[in-house]
C-alpha cells in the first residue's frame, strides 16, 4: 500500500534536530540527527532522511505531498546569546540615548542566581546590542494620549540619519516615546532615512517600534525592535535555507515556523522576533493537545534534552501566558507560553571544583558537535551522557538507531581520570553519584514548578519527553504522588510533534488607555466600547493584510478578541478573552469585566477581588487564526498484558545504587496496547530510552502511550 504523508515538523535543538512526520491515517514516524548550527538545512535534511528511511519513502514523492512543514528552533536565541547578529544603529527620542545601557531594573538581574542577587558585587549590566556610539537622539515628543507635543525636529533627524548611515550599518531601529499611541514622528523619521539613503545610493532596512511592537513600556518596546533588527535576518536566512532545501526536493508550499505564543507563521512574518523561543514551545503545545484528547485538566510537561531541562504547567486545561517574559536576559513585551528552564541537560560537562573538591555540572555542554566523549568525535571532557553510557543505561550499538556507535571504553577512561580518581571512587560509583545529583536537580525543579504556583502535585499528570525525558521520568517522580506519569514512544521528537498540533495564527496587539470606576454609568461604558471597537477594527484590518500577503485564504480566518484588564492601581494585567460576537455595546463591556472577575478569582481567591478600585484596560489584542489539520491517535484493541516475543531483546547489566543489576531490554516499537512490564526494565526506542525501576511497571495504553505506575 502506498503511504500518503500529510505534514512534517522539525525542532532544531541545541544538540539534536528532530523530525516528526504524520500520514493521512494518523500514523507517524520520527527522525533524528545532530544539529548543524553553521547551516541548519544540513541537519534538516539528515533528520528527515532518517525518518524517510524508516517508512521507505521516496523523497520527491513525500515532499510533494506535504501540506504543511513547520520548522522551529533556537537560532535566534543563540544569536542573542553569542552576540553574532547584525551591525545595527538606533534612533531614540532626544535624552534617551542611554536606554540600552540603563536597562530596566528587573532585566538587569535576570538570569542571576539567588546568591548573586544577594551580593551586588557580582552584578554586571548586559552588553547592549547597539553600542552607544551608534545611537543618536532626535528632538520630538508624542504624549501618552497620542497628541504630538513636539513635532520632530527635521534638522536633528537629518543629522542623525547622515551620521548613522555608514557603509557598515546593516539596519536601523527607530524607537520614540509613546509612538504606540501615534506613529507619526517615527514614520517621518523613516521618510528622512529613506531620503538620505536615496541620496547615497544605499538601501538599509528600517525597523519602527510602532510596527514591530506597538505597546506601552519603552524598555520592552526598544528591546523588541532592536532584537528584530539585530537577530531576525540571520535567522530568516537560516529559515530560507531550510525552505530552499525542501523546495529543491519537491515541497510546494511555504515553510512555517512556531511563534512564542503558540501559533504558526510564514517564515516571511514581519515580526520574526516572536519566534525567539519557538523550539521548546512545541513540547508544551503537544502536551496540551494530548491532555485534551485524554480529558486531563492539569499537566506538568517536562522536557529533558541534551542542553536544558524545560518544564511548564497546564492548569484547568489552560496554558499560562507570560506577557513580559525574560529571555536571554532581555525583558520583552512579547506574549509567550510560560516555560521554566534549568541548565540540566544530559550533555552538560563534568568537572571537579579545585577548592571544594565537589562535582560541578555545566554550565557549558558538549552539544551535538563534538558531543559527549562516548560519541568519539574529539571531545574528551566527560558529560552526564557518558555516565549513562558507562553504567549501562544506553545501548552502545543502537544509539540513534545504530547511527552512532558509543565508545563506552573511552568514556569510562576519561570519566575515571577526570572525576573518579580525584574523588578516590570507583568509576561506576562516581557515575552513579553524578546521575543521582543530576536527577535530584531535576526533581527539585519539577516540584518547584507546581509548588511556587500554589498547586498540589497530586492534582497533576506529568508528561515526560525529550531525548532523555523518559530516562529521568522515574527519578523525578520518585515518592511524588502524581496523578499519573506518562511518556511516549515518540518522546524524542515530541516538541516537533507539538508543532503540528496548533493552528496557523498571528497575534496583534495595541496599547490602550481606558479606565472605569466601579460605578461607571452607561455613557462611560459606551465610550470604552467605542474605543475598543475602533482598536479591534484596526487590528482586524492589519490581520487581513498580513494573511493576504502570506497567501492565505481570508475566508478561513477566525478572530478572537482579548482585553488586558487590571484593577485600578495594580501592576499586573489579566488576559480576558471575549467570547461571541462583539457589537460594541455596554453589554459587551460588562461581559469583559465579568470575565475579568471570574478569571481573577480562579487565579487568586475570591477575597482578593477589589472592584471598588475600578478597572483599567491598558492593552488589547486580536488573535487571527486558520485551523490546520492535526495528527490523530486511533484507539487500538487491547492485546493483553504479555508483550510479544519480538519485543524482548535480552538483558543488560545496569549499575544502580552501588551495585550491578540485570535489567530486561524491550523494544518500544514492538510493544502492543495493553502490554505490561514489571520490575527493572529498559524500554528502548532508536531515539530514546525509558527506565522502569524495580518498584514500577510500564503499561502501554490503547493509544500506545506509555504509563509508569507503581507496583
Amino acid at each position: 500500500m502506498t503511504r500518503e504523508v500529510l505534514g512534517l515538523a522539525m525542532d532544531a535543538g541545541g544538540t539534536m534536530t528532530d523530525t516528526f512526520i504524520v500520514d493521512t491515517e494518523g500514523n507517524f514516524v520520527i527522525g533524528k540527527a545532530p544539529t548543524t548550527p553553521w547551516d541548519e538545512s544540513e541537519g534538516f535534511i539528515e533528520s528527515i532522511e532518517d525518518a524517510f528511511e524508516q517508512w521507505d519513502l521516496d523523497e520527491k514523492t513525500a515532499f510533494s505531498q506535504f501540506e504543511l512543514a513547520v520548522y522551529a528552533g533556537t537560532t535566534m536565541l543563540n544569536t542573542l546569546l553569542t552576540r553574532t547578529g547584525r551591525r545595527i544603529a538606533l534612533i531614540t527620542s532626544n535624552g534617551f540615548e542611554d536606554i540600552l545601557l540603563m536597562e530596566q531594573g528587573r532585566q538587569v538581574w535576570s538570569g542571576y542566581s539567588h546568591a548573586d542577587r544577594l551580593h551586588s558585587a557580582t552584578h554586571v549590566h548586559n552588553e547592549p546590542l547597539v553600542p552607544r556610539r551608534r545611537i543618536r537622539g532626535v528632538t520630538e515628543r508624542t504624549d501618552m494620549f497620542g497628541d504630538i507635543a513636539i513635532p520632530i525636529y527635521e534638522n536633528d533627524a537629518h543629522k542623525a540619519a547622515e551620521y548613522l548611515l555608514k557603509p557598515d550599518i546593516e539596519g536601523i531601529a527607530v524607537c520614540f516615546l509613546h509612538s504606540y499611541a501615534n506613529p507619526h514622528n517615527e514614520e517621518r523619521m523613516e521618510a528622512i532615512l529613506k531620503e538620505v539613503m536615496a541620496a547615497r545610493g544605499i538601501d538599509v532596512p528600517i525597523y519602527l517600534s510602532s510596527q514591530v511592537r506597538p505597546v506601552i513600556r519603552e524598555n520592552q518596546r526598544v528591546n523588541a525592535t532592536t532584537i528584530e533588527a539585530y537577530a531576525a535576518d540571520p535567522v530568516r536566512e537560516q529559515l530560507h535555507n531550510v525552505e530552499a532545501a525542501a523546495k529543491s526536493r519537491g515541497y510546494r508550499k511555504q515553510m512555517t515556523t512556531m511563534l512564542s505564543y503558540g501559533g504558526l507563521a510564514n517564515i516571511r512574518h514581519p515580526r520574526l522576533h516572536e519566534t525567539l523561543i519557538s523550539g521548546p514551545i512545541g513540547g508544551i503545545l503537544g502536551a496540551h493537545y494530548i491532555s485534551r484528547i485524554l480529558g486531563i485538566d492539569n499537566v506538568l510537561a517536562v522536557d529533558m534534552g541534551g542542553t536544558s531541562y524545560d518544564f511548564g504547567l497546564i492548569t484547568n486545561g489552560t496554558l499560562n501566558l507570560n506577557n513580559e517574559p525574560e529571555i536571554a536576559r532581555f525583558r520583552l513585551a512579547l506574549p509567550s507560553i510560560e516555560l521554566d528552564s534549568i541548565r540540566g541537560g544530559a550533555g552538560l560537562y563534568l568537572s571537579i571544583d579545585p577548592v571544594t573538591n565537589r562535582i560541578v555540572m555545566g554550565p557549558e555542554g558538549a552539544g551535538a558537535n563534538p558531543g559527549p566523549v562516548c560519541f568519539d568525535r574529539g571531545n574528551l571532557q566527560s558529560t552526564v551522557t557518558d555516565c549513562l553510557a558507562v553504567n549501562g543505561y544506553l545501548n552502545k550499538d543502537n544509539f540513534l538507531g545504530g547511527k552512532i556507535k558509543l565508545n563506552v571504553l573511552l568514556a569510562q577512561r576519561e570519566l575515571k581520570s577526570q572525576i573518579a580518581d580525584k574523588l578516590n571512587l570507583d568509576v561506576h560509583e562516581a557515575a552513579d553519584g553524578i546521575l543521582k545529583l543530576w536527577l535530584q536537580q531535576a526533581l527539585e525543579a519539577t516540584k518547584r514548578a507546581i509548588h511556587v504556583r500554589g498547586g498540589d502535585v497530586a492534582d497533576y499528570v506529568i508528561m515526560g519527553y525529550g531525548g532523555a525525558g523518559p530516562l529521568v521520568l522515574a527519578g523525578v517522580t520518585e515518592n511524588q504522588p502524581f496523578k499519573g506519569v506518562m511518556t511516549f514512544p515518540f518522546a524524542a521528537a515530541f516538541s516537533a510533534f507539538g508543532c503540528t498540533t496548533t493552528d496557523y495564527s498571528h497575534r496583534y496587539t495595541r496599547s490602550s488607555l481606558f479606565n472605569l470606576t466601579h460605578d461607571a454609568d452607561t455613557a462611560a461604558k459606551q465610550a470604552v466600547a467605542d474605543g475598543l471597537s475602533k482598536l479591534w477594527r484596526n487590528l482586524e484590518t492589519e490581520a487581513r493584510l498580513s494573511f493576504e500577503s502570506e497567501g492565505m485564504d481570508l475566508a478561513l480566518v477566525e478572530y478572537k478578541r482579548i482585553a488586558f484588564v487590571r484593577y485600578g492601581g495594580q501592576l499586573d494585567d489579566v488576559e480576558v478573552p471575549f467570547e461571541g460576537e462583539w457589537d460594541g455595546t455596554v453589554a459587551n463591556v460588562d461581559t469583559v469585566l465579568h470575565g475579568f472577575e471570574d478569571l481573577y478569582t480562579k487565579m487568586y481567591v475570591k477575597a482578593a477581588r477589589y472592584p471598588k478600585a475600578g478597572y483599567a484596560i491598558l492593552q488589547v489584542a486580536l488573535v487571527a487564526s486558520i485551523e490546520t489539520r492535526k495528527p490523530e491517535f486511533p484507539i487500538f484493541d487491547d492485546q493483553g498484558p504479555t508483550p510479544p516475543a519480538a519485543a524482548h531483546k535480552g538483558e543488560r547489566a545496569l549499575y544502580i545504587d552501588g551495585k550491578w543489576h540485570t535489567a530486561g531490554i524491550y523494544d518500544l516499537e514492538e510493544m502492543q496496547p495493553g502490554n505490561i512490564i514489571d520490575g527493572l526494565t529498559i524500554l528502548e526506542h532508536p531515539a530514546t530510552t525509558l527506565l522502569v525501576p524495580a518498584n514500577r511497571r510500564a503499561r502501554m495504553d490503547e493509544r500506545k502511550f506509555v504509563w509508569l505506575e507503581n507496583i
